[in-house]
Order: C-alpha cells, then sequence, then structure tokens
C-alpha cells in the first residue's frame, strides 16, 4: 500500500513538472514572437520620437522668475525664443505655471487688465509667428 501510494505521489510530481515545463516553453515562444530589435522598432516612423535624443537637448529652455521652464515642442519654443523678455514671461505664466492674471500681474509690477490686454496681442503675434514657422516648415 505504502509504495503504490509513493508511486502515485511520485507519478503526480512528473506531470506536474512536465506540465509547468510545457507552460514555461509557450511563454519563452510568446516572448520570443514579441521580440524585436531597437533597429527595426526605431526606423518606425510612430516610434521616432521615442528614439530621439534626450528631450533636454532638443526642448527650450526659458528661465522665468528664477525658474526653468522647458517646452519640448520645437516650433512653439522657435516662435517664445522670437518675443522679447517681457512677452514670453506673461506666455509661461500664464500656459506653463498656469497663473492667473492677477497673479502676473503682481509679480510683475503690472495690473491686471494690463496683463490681459498684453497676452491677448502676444497670442495674436505668437499665432503670426507659428503660421510663418509652419508655412516654411510645409514648405521644406
Amino acid at each position: 500500500m505504502y509504495v503504490c501510494c509513493q508511486e502515485c505521489f511520485d507519478s503526480f510530481c512528473k506531470k506536474v513538472l512536465k506540465n509547468h515545463a510545457r507552460n514555461y516553453e509557450k511563454q519563452l515562444r510568446k516572448y520570443n514572437s514579441q521580440e524585436c530589435y531597437l533597429e527595426d522598432v526605431s526606423l518606425n516612423i510612430k516610434l521616432q520620437p521615442a528614439f530621439s535624443a534626450s528631450p533636454y537637448e532638443e526642448a527650450y529652455i526659458f528661465r522665468v522668475m528664477n525658474m526653468d521652464i522647458i517646452v519640448n515642442d520645437f516650433l512653439l519654443g522657435a516662435a517664445l525664443e522670437k518675443l522679447n523678455d517681457d512677452q514670453r514671461d506673461i506666455v509661461l505664466l500664464s500656459y506653463f505655471l498656469e497663473m492667473t492674471d492677477q497673479e502676473i500681474a503682481e509679480c510683475l509690477n503690472l495690473i491686471r487688465r494690463t496683463v490681459s490686454y498684453r497676452r491677448s496681442v502676444i497670442l495674436k503675434k505668437l499665432k503670426k509667428i507659428l503660421e510663418a514657422s509652419m508655412d516654411e516648415y510645409e514648405g521644406v
């Protein structure tokens, strides 16, 4: 009786190990089918931004009120660079640091209405700069 139980247990252990080995091989085949080389992936146009240089190398970094603001978009960064410092500060504080007109006015020693008016003028100017940049970019 003891020998029979030992044989049953031995048989059970062998089945468990065999099934585990089969599952492991199946999982390896699945991973190998999904595996690809980095060179192949980097040639995919949709994935190229992920394989470009470090974002800080292509980004524009602007300093406003002792804070660095990173602009990753090339066209927007180039357009912001064409603005003078006061104009750029208003846009960066408003849209990148999400400050209200009142907060910006207090920081820049201006009246809230002046900040609002300047921002609307700056945005129109920025729109023209971006449209011109897009025309150049599409023309290339």
